[in-house]
């Protein structure tokens, strides 16, 4: 016998449908990485995630293009810095809402 009272979910979802996953996927992607920090701040008010994570990738993404524009940028590694973000975002916002078992 198993209550789904008891059996619930404790957090929120993230993602309503499929469709509105894909699309904070693309937008992440096509921003570059510059909107991850609004989707995660988003997902830390809904519960899913800590309020660490949308600073963590804040001071990632806007301090190494704000240090860039300072410094400069003569081996071009504000743009590694970026896409390795822009990745690492994408991947994390895909898996955002996934409920993870153990054993599988």
């Amino acid at each position: 016998m198993s209550n789904p009272y008891i059996t619930a979910p404790i957090r929120a979802g993230m993602y309503a449908t499929t469709a509105h996953k894909v699309i904070w996927v693309v937008v992440v992607v096509a921003s570059a990485g510059l909107l991850a920090p609004p989707l995660f701040y988003i997902a830390a008010k809904k519960r899913v995630i800590s309020m660490l994570v949308p600073v963590v990738y804040a001071v990632i993404i806007y301090g190494s293009a704000s240090l860039g524009s300072l410094v400069g940028n003569p081996k071009n590694w504000v743009g590694g810095v970026l896409a390795i973000t822009m990745i690492v975002a994408a991947v994390h916002a895909a898996i955002l809402d996934t409920d993870w078992k153990p054993g599988r």
